[in-house]
């Protein structure tokens, strides 16, 4: 069978029924929702410090990890932290030897982050286990299940924005 012949996942009827009783109404849904997408900061922010990182630290530093070459303005606007914030995140890594700064071709005014070959030993040490327990447990889904998850959540982040959205108007 192509992955195109795959049938539609279909939750089992059970977790259906479990769920509708736990959380039968669209408030209690979407509280249950939230409380996911919370695990999510709870998981990582244990993560990170258990590794010595505070959540913001950890979000930079990883975001460095996958655009080396970055530049601040780039990790505020992915990060939604404070230009003070990741200035001072960015200044206190490059402090510990993890980061280097260089003047970008394009434009002097800004500079681009780099690893070091510290920085990259970090990484190795605390971002890779990270990444390697992330694919793991994607794994443990269905090609199907990870197909559905990632196409509701799609689904109702679209059908979010719409609705915000039209508020503003």
């Amino acid at each position: 069978m192509t992955t195109d012949d795959t049938p539609p996942f279909e939750p089992p009827r059970d977790l259906i029924e479990r769920a509708q009783t736990a959380h039968g109404d669209a408030d209690a849904q979407l509280l249950a929702f939230f409380e996911e997408l919370r695990r999510v900061d709870l998981i990582y922010g244990a993560y990170g410090r258990r590794s010595g990182l505070s959540l913001i630290v950890y979000l930079i530093f990883d975001y460095i990890c996958e655009n080396d070459g970055t530049s601040q303005r780039e990790i505020c606007a992915y990060t939604l932290l404070p230009r003070q914030s990741v200035n001072n995140v960015v200044d206190s890594l490059a402090a510990q030897g993890l980061l280097c700064l260089e003047d970008s071709e394009r434009d002097r005014r800004v500079k681009r982050i780099r690893l070091t070959d510290e920085g990259l030993r970090y990484r190795e040490r605390i971002i890779d286990p990270l990444r390697g327990a992330e694919l793991r447990a994607m794994a443990e889904l269905e090609p199907a299940e990870r197909r559905a998850m990632i196409a509701y959540v799609d689904k109702f982040m679209n059908a979010l924005e719409r609705q915000i959205g039209a508020l503003e108007r």
